[in-house]
């Protein structure tokens, strides 16, 4: 499976148009409780300066702001269309909060160290070239003892869960993404890219082996989606 950075940034670029469509589509729009959940079991504070990072079209920024409009977002994604798309979403009435979007390369952010109070990211550290120097990267920019939601798709530790997963991403989802989407490799791509990632267990040991501690995760829809919060060691 291709997960070189350019290839991954060129096919959310060709899918961008329907990004937001299949998303809903493909999870009977539960992709908004999912993000919904995860932001209120994070509890962002007041005056706190986030980082949602793989930002793509912008819906977890705007819901780290939905519920607590007192902090402060910047949304950083290195696929350009993803974030015209966002930008479009930002509330024009004057005096409304909104997030800063910027395109950001997630392995090389341009960002000083200890910059952010908080981090998220959304369905985007299973994209990463490689997932430890991502997560090394996000400890950098991160505060001292400060938080990190991860909410992704992750591998499903019981056999009979993995199965009746693997009926719905590699029968199904591929075929509708690859119709809505005119875009023949990536509803390919998310299955494979599942299969390759971690369970929920082994990607909590990866989080406190690159640098964080306190964590914890909570599954949503039998596993095959998982939050998870950890804060940053020392």
């Amino acid at each position: 499976m291709e997960k070189k950075a350019g290839t991954v940034r060129a096919m959310f670029t060709a899918i961008a148009p329907r990004y937001d469509l299949l998303n809903h589509l493909l999870s009977a729009n539960q992709d908004v409780r999912w993000r919904r959940r995860a932001v209120t079991q994070l509890g962002i504070r007041r005056g706190e300066l986030v980082l949602d990072l793989c930002c793509g079209t912008g819906d977890l920024a705007l819901e780290c702001l939905r519920q607590q409009p007192r902090c402060r977002v910047v949304g950083a994604d290195f696929a350009l269309p993803m974030l015209s798309i966002a930008q479009t979403k930002r509330n024009p009435k004057p005096g409304t909060p909104n997030p800063a979007f910027t395109a950001a390369d997630a392995l090389r952010l341009p960002f000083a160290d200890a910059t952010f109070d908080v981090i998220t990211i959304g369905f985007g550290a299973r994209n990463f070239e490689n997932t430890e120097a991502g997560l090394r990267e996000m400890a950098r920019v991160l505060k001292p003892a400060g938080r990190v939601l991860v909410l992704e798709f992750m591998r499903p530790a019981s056999p009979l869960v993995r199965r009746g997963f693997a009926l719905f991403f590699k029968g199904v989802l591929p075929l509708i993404g690859r119709l809505v989407s005119q875009h023949g490799w990536a509803y390919n791509y998310l299955p494979e890219s599942v299969d390759a990632f971690y369970t929920r267990r082994e990607f909590e040991t990866l989080l406190r082996r690159t640098g964080y501690e306190n964590v914890r995760s909570f599954d949503f829809n039998l596993g095959g989606v998982t939050s998870f919060l950890a804060s940053k060691s020392g």
